[in-house]
């Protein structure tokens, strides 16, 4: 082997290990981005279950609103309940969402 293919091969190795350090190192930063995050529980009420569904979701982005986060993304499934017997409204649904928002 000649001394131009070694070299060669050794940069390659280098450059192999430098970019497994940045991809190992990468998972800290999102979990720290992730740990900034904060979480919102909001309630809502409608006459369909879509309806109570976006009345939650709005509810828990109004609340992260007054923390002045911005940017946030619905978590999990929202719990959607049916009440047949409601003394105000009859037959409603509530609902609960919870979404996770960054500034």
């Amino acid at each position: 082997m000649t001394a131009m293919k070694v070299l060669s091969k050794g940069r390659l190795a280098v450059a192999g290990v430098v970019l497994s350090v940045l991809v190992v190192g990468s998972p800290p930063a999102v979990a720290d981005s992730a740990a900034s995050a904060k979480l919102f529980t909001g309630g809502g009420r409608g006459p369909t279950a879509a309806v109570a569904i976006q009345s939650a979701i709005d509810d828990a982005e109004t609340s992260a609103a007054a923390e002045q986060l911005y940017t946030c993304a619905l978590l999990g499934e929202p719990q959607v309940f049916e009440s047949f017997n409601d003394p105000n409204f009859g037959h409603v649904f509530r609902a609960e969402a919870t979404v996770s928002c960054t500034p």
